[in-house]
């Protein structure tokens, strides 16, 4: 009875768990071609092929006298319009006090010049931000941690806008891309347990699976699942087995 037991909880033990082989090839787990928002003149080229990014860091930026130079006036116009407004609110508040003995029409024309005056202010203030956001898309910047793996500029080179990929990037981590024959489509989910080997090496290492692909290639008939991972680099291949539940 022992043994019909033991039997019978190996057979659970075994139908509980089922080990799926596969194969996979690494891959980044995100990779951009980034291109500018804007046509021009490539002056300045920060990175290189394998330079590692922070989201944010500039790559190149685009020639921008010009726009430097109606960035400062922009502001200058700001400065004169908040002393405007200044000056038209005071005008203001001094008819305020005195518009029971003065006419309604000197008091409607200091009315009238500081709303004039706070509209000339928020207008220098949206001439501002124009000029910033041109500013901004005349440079490239990391949308995310990254290695550069291809660059495609250099300075004193035209480019046009998004017409041209200027680099590629990879982000940091990988993911490996695990490719599995489709009579297991129903079997593997979400959260098994990957294990598997690089071509060439004999340690085992572990990852969970984070995505499984709704559809099956028709050319294989294989259907792919995701795993992410740290320090492997995108290139490699090898193979596993999903164990799953």
């Amino acid at each position: 009875m022992r043994k019909i037991l033991m039997l019978l909880a190996s057979l659970c033990f075994c139908f509980g768990e089922e080990k799926i082989y596969a194969t996979f090839e690494v891959l980044a787990k995100n990779s951009s071609k980034l291109a500018f928002e804007s046509s021009g003149i490539v002056s300045s080229v920060n990175v290189d092929v394998s330079d590692t990014l922070k989201k944010g860091d500039v790559l190149a930026r685009l020639e921008n006298s010009s726009e430097l130079i109606a960035l400062q006036k922009a502001k200058n116009d700001l400065a004169l319009a908040v002393t405007a407004k200044n000056f038209a609110l005071n005008t203001l508040k001094k008819f305020e006090k005195v518009k029971d003995v003065t006419s309604k029409q000197n008091f409607d024309e200091a009315k009238f010049s500081y709303d004039k005056a706070a509209l000339d202010e928020q207008s220098a203030k949206i001439a501002i931000k124009n000029i910033e956001n041109i500013l901004d898309k005349k440079q490239l910047k990391a949308p995310f941690d990254a290695v550069v793996v291809q660059k495609n500029v250099e300075v004193g080179e035209g480019v046009g806008a998004v017409m041209q990929s200027a680099f590629i990037i990879n982000s940091s981590d990988s993911k490996l891309l695990i490719a599995i024959d489709e009579k297991f489509a129903n079997a593997v989910k979400v959260g098994d347990k990957f294990i598997f080997k690089l071509d060439g090496e004999a340690n085992e290492q572990s990852a969970e699976i984070s995505l499984v692909y709704p559809i099956i290639e028709p050319k294989n008939r294989k259907f792919y699942s995701e795993a992410y991972v740290k320090g492997i680099k995108p290139g490699l291949f090898g193979e596993g087995y999903v164990v799953a539940k």
